[in-house]
């Protein structure tokens, strides 16, 4: 199938997965293309005029382009000057055929890869941007039958300049299974407690294609343990299910910048308060294909580290909910026009609220120590082209930066650098309203960066804009003071037309975003409480669900004559049992419930925890931890005959041998019972020690079951009861540790005490030593 035959570019996956191979799309070029090319552009066919953009007024919506169909956006390009913030304050917006509901509505900044209002370079399959995050590219492919309308609307307080430009192609005509492109904005703050981020939330027929998710982090800490989860055409539970942050894009053990064809991570921030990051991931080599509907989330869940007052020290929590500030783009392709999943939220909570200094306003105004005259140069990198520029020669100059503060709150303070090759290191400090804190005691403004590919050679001409966070303080109403006191330069730096070494300062401007959290050890301390008391809810609606379950099992067992051999038996009478009496349903409902964390109860007959019946059990949202599972058991045992490994009562021994009772919870399937065993040091074949049994058993014939565990030091050994085996000899050897559920036959008991044995009978060559242990062991009594 050729790209350039298919009009509905995005209609298969096997074209989706074209997409991605160059040499393909090199080679359709080759043959003649269907349609006529087209294109929108702000610019006119004036040869004497440069006016080629648009002017937005604040609060302005403008249509900027309207195609008559059929036909397929190819490319569209954008550049935008005049507001700080426009990646969130301008959203942009594209209806196809008429229809009054926009198919692609979010923020511009977010709809290219940049979230939390920011700006970043970035190299991909279907977007590109470049010039420091300026230049905004987009080659998804976008179809329409009679109409393309592309929106635009400035939500800011400043006028917006915006050049545009859409190539796309007229065509002849599409074909009936044509999908429509999506892109639907979506943020959540404050957090649902105790749920995961939706990303996307849809109906009808389509394919799914990516996204880009940003965050604003509220703790000092790695954020990322969170999985992904897809649930297609109306799953209880998710078929797709990922195993964290950084696995989700595509990375590992912890996020970096990259940016890569169908991956990346445009803004990374350190861990810390305030950590601002966004990760794109296209899936258009594996769309996540759906027919009736499709729900992709995240979890919140991750690495807490607080304040605790207990302690005086700072805590660090594993895996707990976190109230970062989640926000995303999701993109995908459907048939017809999507309802919306959910409405975009005004500018006010897509952004914090923000005070912008523009220090080079205040270049007059500034005071500074003598000697020293702040000035205003042009400077392209800048916003609107210009700096604050401090020519200083020596360390002790200093400039004072007043600040204003009308709403008490915290604050992520930031300082917009110019960096250049001959600036020098400035130590930074704020004062007022009880605050006297040195915010950096060395902000260096060399610029590091006039030599690497991305900045040249602009870099060298203009220098590079950094932002630097200089902390978050907590700021009261009133009047404050930033200070920039020179305190030496870089090693590298140097004035060009002297060689002498460089002091000087440029700046563009500083920020002041008041956080949208406060209290972030108190929100702790509280979410610990109800988290504690949700657990256990949940436990105890888990517990009575098992309990009904296990009576259900056993009442149809009593009627059929056998255990059912899956849950969905206790609701309607299963083939192989028609000809038999029964009292179906067993379990009220038309269908067994998921339990409390959302999985589904488990069944086994026989069973791994009771072998003689079978195990019914919740896993409590965490499969690979059987300790902490709920089910139709007692840990430790509680059954009449069940007797502990650890409460045996050593008697006799050969010298080499010792017996100890060690604590060790088991994370296999099952666990030890009780999280303690007997443990027996046995050093060759040969060796062996005897047991009494904690109480005497009443005469009669009995069941035996053994429960060892086994390991990688384990022998071969074999148990005895007043002399006879039980069971065959057991060989303990696992790589990883296991308990293991081993019958060992039928036993006639008479009246007096009993001794269990045990001896070392040799070693798998595995194996490293010859120890055993013994979880415990049960006497079933028999008619």
């Amino acid at each position: 199938m050729r790209l350039s035959t298919t009009i509905g570019f995005w209609t298969s996956t096997l074209l989706l997965a074209a997409c991605a191979a160059h040499a393909d799309v090199l080679d359709e070029i080759t043959r003649q293309q269907a349609g006529a090319t087209k294109r929108f552009s702000t610019g006119v066919f004036d040869p004497e005029s440069n006016a080629d953009s648009y002017h937005l007024a604040p609060g302005e919506r403008k249509t900027f382009a309207e195609l008559d169909g059929p036909g397929e956006i190819r490319h569209i390009w954008f550049t935008i000057a005049n507001d700080r913030r426009y990646p969130r304050s301008l959203v942009f917006r594209v209806y196809w055929d008429g229809s009054e509901t926009p198919s692609v509505e979010t923020p511009i900044g977010d709809f290219f890869a940049a979230g939390n209002g920011m700006k970043a370079n970035v190299s991909t399959l279907p977007i590109e941007v470049t010039s420091y995050g300026r230049a905004l590219n987009s080659y998804w492919h976008m179809p329409f039958r009679k109409k393309a309308r592309v929106e635009l609307e400035n939500q800011s307080k400043n006028n917006l300049c915006v050049y545009c430009q859409i190539d796309w192609m007229q065509l002849p005509s599409l074909p009936e299974n044509t999908l429509y492109f999506h892109a639907r904005y979506h943020q959540e703050f404050p957090v649902k407690p105790f749920s995961p981020y939706t990303i996307f939330e849809g109906k009808g027929e389509g394919q799914y294609v990516g996204q880009v998710l940003s965050s604003q982090n509220s703790f000092g800490s790695w954020y990322g343990e969170s999985d992904d989860r897809y649930y297609i055409d109306g799953e209880e539970t998710p078929s797709l299910v990922g195993s964290g942050t950084e696995d989700f894009f595509t990375d590992a053990w912890n996020l970096r910048l990259f940016t890569n064809l169908n991956a990346g991570v445009t803004i990374c921030e350190p861990n810390g308060v305030d950590s601002r990051r966004t990760a794109y991931r296209w899936q258009i080599q594996s769309p996540v294909v759906f027919r009736k509907s499709l729900k992709v989330e995240i979890e919140r869940r991750s690495f807490a580290e607080v304040f605790d007052p207990a302690t005086g020290k700072r805590t660090v929590h594993d895996f707990v909910y976190r109230p970062d500030f989640f926000s995303s783009v999701a993109f995908w392709y459907q048939k017809g026009v999507a309802e919306p999943f959910c409405k975009l939220p005004p500018l006010a909570e897509r952004l914090n609220p923000e005070i912008w200094i523009e220090v080079k306003d205040l270049a007059d105004k500034l005071p500074c120590s003598e000697g020293l005259r702040p000035i205003v140069r042009t400077n392209r990198t800048c916003f609107d082209k210009t700096m604050l520029f401090l020519e200083n020669q020596k360390p002790g100059a200093w400039l004072d930066v007043p600040v204003e503060i009308k709403e008490e709150g915290q604050y992520s303070i930031s300082c917009f650098q110019l960096l250049f090759p001959e600036y020098g290191i400035w130590k930074v400090s704020l004062a007022g309203s009880g605050v006297d804190k040195i915010l950096d005691p060395a902000l260096d403004f060399y610029d590091p960066y006039d030599s690497l590919k991305e900045n040249w050679p602009e870099s060298y001409t203009y220098g590079t804009v950094r932002e630097a966070k200089l902390g978050i303080v907590r700021l009261k109403p009133g009047k404050y003071t930033l200070r920039f006191e020179c305190v030496g330069c870089n090693p590298l730096s140097r004035v060009k037309k002297t060689g002498r070494p460089g002091y000087s300062l440029a700046m563009d401007a500083i920020s002041l975003r008041k956080l949208p959290w406060d209290d972030l050890d108190q929100w702790m301390a509280d979410y610990l409480v109800q988290f504690e008391k949700r657990n256990a809810e949940l436990e105890s609606r888990a517990r009575t669900t098992v309990a009904q379950l296990a009576e259900a099992v056993e009442r149809f067992a009593r009627d059929a004559g056998e255990y059912p051999r899956a849950l969905a038996e206790l609701l309607a009478k299963p083939p192989r049992l028609a000809a038999k009496a029964g009292h179906w349903p067993y379990f009220p409902g038309p269908r067994i419930p998921l339990d409390p964390w959302g999985q589904p109860y488990c069944y086994a007959h026989p069973g791994a925890y009771n072998p003689q019946s079978f195990d019914v059990y919740s896993v409590r949202g965490n499969s690979r931890d059987p300790a902490r599972w709920i089910g139709n058991w007692e840990n430790p045992y509680r059954l009449p005959g069940a007797i502990e490994g650890e409460s045996l009562i050593p008697t006799k021994k050969t010298g080499a041998a010792r017996s100890v009772i060690q604590e060790l919870a088991l994370k296999a399937i099952p666990p030890n019972s009780g999280g303690k065993l007997l443990f027996v040091q046995l050093r060759k074949p040969g060796d062996w020690a005897s047991y009494a049994l904690p109480a005497p058993l009443k005469p009669g014939r009995y069941a035996v079951t053994l429960y060892p565990i086994a390991s990688w030091n384990y022998g071969i050994a074999q148990w005895s009861l007043d002399g006879k085996p039980l069971g065959k000899s057991i060989d303990g050897y696992s790589p990883t540790p296991q308990r293991r559920a081993v019958p060992a036959g039928e036993i006639l008991l008479g009246d007096g005490p009993h001794e269990l044995r045990l001896e070392a009978l040799g070693r798998n060559p595995a194996s490293t030593g010859h120890q055993a242990g013994l979880d415990a062991l049960y006497f079933e009594p028999l008619p």
